[in-house]
């Protein structure tokens, strides 16, 4: 039986990548505002961010309301799979549901979700208020429309959308900080620039529309009176913050008499935009300016088409920098990195006049994000693909490159011109903003509310420079061109790959330094030079230089043990130049290489594997060390390595097998994890009088492939007996 008020579920799956969350999803409270206003509706709003602070997301427990309409926001290209699996899974939990997804790629790419056996009903372009409100009102009338994709059919005045309603995300109040980095909310719509690189195109209408000024105050006083502010950072996420100046000066005027208690309001506007009045209002207003600058090369900037006035648009940035540090105004600057047609040299001219911008002698009071070029569907790029790969020798090596995981690789993996490789403009980034950005603690001078929150934001710019970072680029970059077929033989690639191997020992380094074990400088040099990228898999080596297990193999029965259990067992076994060690587990041959390390030329390694794959690679992993040797074979063949006095086993058994003792020599060490759930890393050495035993901690490794094999054997023997 039909309910006579509709049930809607509007969706929001989670923001980009693993960064922190924002508080209010303003798109979904809008359309909300809208339904409500229009329709009869009976309406929810979830934010799957901040439901994980609950604990593990259950949609079953989500959909038990019932909803006939479900609208699912796909904000941008990172969040098609997500968003398409979500789908899938509602329209399981809810059949007879209307399932619906609207946002930037949607605008930009409606047929992406609408192909044969997708589980999304209906796509909206650009504007989602009206598009959902016709939807509700079929509902209502009990008749389904013929057509699949809506819109665009925008709103004229974003005022007919308020008051928001924070209500619907009450559940979430009392947990929000614990999730959220700061709180956010939209005052107007529609951006008419055409930078070449931005999605905002796609939904159609870009004029700029706003609530008036006033109206703008109360609705951010609502919002403080709701979640009190005063813990917070308010971010105020429009595309395009007072384009028109008297809306400008009349919003940060009385911004400035109505203050709120946020420790400070964020927003995003044009550089060529302000002026020294405008930055003087700010100060008043307690508000911080962002600034999409994405280049310090005036002719990168005219092909970006990012300004009219390119003669004074470097200057004039350099002139409100100067402002901001007389008036103690922070800001953010970015820019982006690898935009088709970049070469080498207008690299090099931006980051001179980076330098020039933030590392003057006295000081700055903004911080740099410097991001590489992403290709947006949607954006004038993608329209006219063709014609900027023919204008610039630009190459996109994957595409579409939203269907595929490792999305944040794949949509950065072009090669800006034909003068300049992915690659290369990789190294350059690294080369030429790293030290800019890693400075600019030290010049910081802006000392006001919310310091921590921009000391917070220019070292997470940090962390983005730093080598693993710079190795996982380079390890995506090995992983999909041997996914793609462009390298025949993926060991001699990284064999080959000079500046991989300097990137992921400068990791290393600073994992080894950060590890609280600390080797001996024998152990500790091992672990540095030996190349572990080279003895992961290939989806694993932006993550080789970390000191954490990593499976080998699609059955993650085997792994390569995590940096600190080779120390402790190396350390341990009491490893030394001229020693002979005999390795049971041996896997890839990465614990072998170390102890080859230790032992040198004058001593000898024995990795025996029992997997054939694994050791074939070991074998050629370590044909460059004549002191190792690698045997396929079972560890329990004793008869392999009877009389050793060193080994390492890098598999847990159940109990220490004795015929291991009766093989390990007079005064041997052998160091191996044993136990089923809780398991102990055991130092044995064999004595004269016994076996002395030196339990060195708890580990967690895999277990023994053969154990039970043996102990059936066992069994059948004493049966027969």
């Amino acid at each position: 039986m039909r309910r006579d008020r509709p049930r809607v579920l509007l969706l929001w799956p989670g923001g980009l990548f693993s960064g922190g969350a924002n508080f209010g999803v303003p798109q979904l409270l809008m359309i909300a505002s809208a339904l409500r206003k229009a329709t009869s509706a009976d309406v929810d709003v979830v934010d799957l961010d901040m439901e994980r602070a609950f604990g593990p997301v259950s949609l079953e427990r989500l959909c038990a309301r019932g909803y006939d309409l479900v609208g699912i926001s796909c904000y941008s290209s990172y969040d098609y799979l997500k968003v398409m699996a979500i789908a899938e899974r509602i329209a399981a939990l809810l059949p007879r549901a209307w399932i619906v997804t609207g946002g930037y790629h949607p605008s930009a790419r409606p047929e992406d979700f609408t192909r044969e056996g997708s589980a999304i009903d209906f796509v909206v372009v650009g504007d989602g208020e009206r598009p959902m409100v016709r939807l509700v009102e079929a509902l209502e009338r009990g008749t389904r429309p013929l057509v699949t994709v809506l819109g665009p059919d925008a709103v004229p005045h974003p005022a007919e959308l308020m008051p928001y309603d924070w209500s619907l995300l009450e559940r979430y109040r009392p947990i929000a900080r614990r999730v959220a980095s700061q709180a956010e909310i939209y005052l107007s719509r529609g951006c008419p620039y055409d930078c070449a690189f931005c999605m905002e195109r796609a939904k159609r209408d870009v004029s700029w529309r706003s609530i008036e000024p006033e109206a703008a105050i109360e609705e951010l006083h609502r919002l403080d009176g709701f979640l009190d502010l005063s813990s917070w950072t308010l971010f105020v996420a429009d595309a395009l913050f007072g384009m028109k100046r008297a809306w400008r000066r009349s919003f940060l005027e009385s911004l400035a008499r109505r203050p709120l208690r946020a420790r400070k309001v964020w927003l995003l506007i044009r550089v060529d935009l302000i002026e020294r009045e405008d930055l003087e209002l700010m100060a008043r207003a307690n508000v911080s300016p962002g600034f999409g600058l994405e280049s310090g090369d005036p002719e990168q900037l005219a092909r970006i088409r990012k300004s009219g006035r390119l003669d004074t648009y470097l200057e004039h940035m350099l002139e409100v920098a100067s402002w901001a540090r007389e008036l103690s105004v922070p800001f953010g600057a970015n820019i982006i990195v690898g935009h088709p047609g970049e070469t080498e040299a207008s690299m090099r001219r931006s980051a001179a006049y980076m330098e020039k911008l933030f590392l003057s002698p006295a000081g700055t009071t903004g911080f740099l994000s410097v991001d590489p070029f992403r290709l947006y569907p949607g954006s004038p790029i993608d329209e006219d693909r063709a014609e900027w790969e023919a204008r610039t020798g630009m190459h996109v090596h994957h595409y579409p490159w939203w269907e595929d995981g490792d999305q944040d690789f794949l949509s950065e993996w072009v090669d800006p011109s034909s003068e300049l490789t992915f690659r290369e403009t990789l190294s350059l980034r690294h080369e030429l903003f790293a030290p800019i950005v890693s400075q600019l603690r030290d010049r910081f001078v802006y000392d006001g509310p919310a310091r921590d929150y921009y000391l917070r934001a220019i070292d997470e710019q940090i962390d983005l420079v730093k080598p693993r970072r710079v190795l996982r680029q380079l390890g995506m970059w090995h992983l999909w061109r041997g996914l793609l077929g462009q390298v025949p033989d993926r060991s001699r690639g990284l064999d080959a790959d000079d500046e991989l191997a300097s990137v992921a020992r400068t990791a290393r380094q600073h994992t080894l330094d950060a590890m609280r074990i600390r080797p001996s400088p024998a152990v500790a040099r091992a672990l540095l030079d030996v190349p572990r990228e080279r003895f992961v898999d290939a989806e694993d080596i932006a993550r080789s230089a970390d000191d954490r297990a990593l499976p080998l193999g699609a059955d993650s029965r085997s792994t390569i043990s995590a940096l600190h259990a080779y120390a402790m067992a190396l350390d341990a076994l009491g490893l030394a130049e001229g020693d002979t060690l005999v390795d049971l587990g041996a896997g890839s041959g990465y614990g072998s290489a170390v102890a080859a390390e230790v032992v040198g030329p004058r001593g000898s390694v024995l990795a025996i594997e029992l997997v054939p794959e694994l050791a074939e690679r070991a074998r050629h992993a370590l044909s460059s060390r004549p002191q190792v040797s690698v045997l396929c074979a079972d560890a329990h063949e004793v008869a392999r390595w009877q009389g050793a006095s060193r080994v390492m086993v890098g598999f847990a058994v159940s109990e220490v097998p004795a015929r291991w003792m009766d093989a390990l020599a007079p005064g041997g060490r052998m160091v191996l994890p044993v136990g089923r759930r809780d398991q102990r890393l055991l130092l044995l050495e064999k004595r004269a009088d016994g076996t002395l035993t030196r339990d060195l901690g708890a580990v967690r490794f895999v277990a023994d492939r053969c154990e039970k094999q043996l102990a059936a054997a066992e069994l059948g023997s004493h049966v027969a007996e």
